[in-house]
């Protein structure tokens, strides 16, 4: 999976280690059988970075109109969660979701943003988060179904 869309997995072996994405396929070229998860969970790493700050940005300068910003946005694994945000305003997101569709991932970082206004989950928060991204339901139930 990424963003969303399911892609066959192709495993070449050869010295030029590298993973690419090739119509329905995620290429993996590596040197060994052994590395292909280490090599595809360090390519799904890098694709996180750069697309949550790609999709996290607009975001970011859209809630500046409620005086708040996160101290930082990082990449953390975490079993059970997609994100969260910290007393301080340091806003985790789960790189696993890079597998799941652009909405989703918007809803996790909106919903993380909710919480620098509204620390808790009350119904201000879910009025904020409604006013922020009408059909967020639809992108956490989406979310939920990953999980299963």
């Amino acid at each position: 999976m990424y963003l969303g869309r399911q892609y066959r997995l192709q495993i070449l072996i050869d010295k030029e280690e590298s993973v690419k994405l090739k119509g329905k396929f995620i290429v993996v070229t590596a040197s060994d059988k052994s590395r292909v998860k280490e090599l595809l969970n360090d390519w799904y790493l890098k694709h996180a970075r750069t697309k949550f700050h790609t999709i996290a940005t607009p975001l970011i300068d859209k809630f500046k109109k409620y005086k708040v910003e996160p101290t930082s946005v990082v990449l953390r694994e975490m079993p059970t969660r997609w994100g969260s945000c910290t007393p301080k305003g340091k806003i985790i997101l789960n790189p696993e979701l890079i597998k799941a569709p652009k909405g989703c991932i918007e809803y996790v970082i909106i919903h993380e943003l909710c919480h620098l206004i509204h620390h808790d989950h009350t119904q201000k928060f879910m009025d904020l988060q409604t006013k922020e991204m009408k059909d967020w339901e639809k992108w956490k139930m989406k979310l939920e179904k990953l999980l299963a």
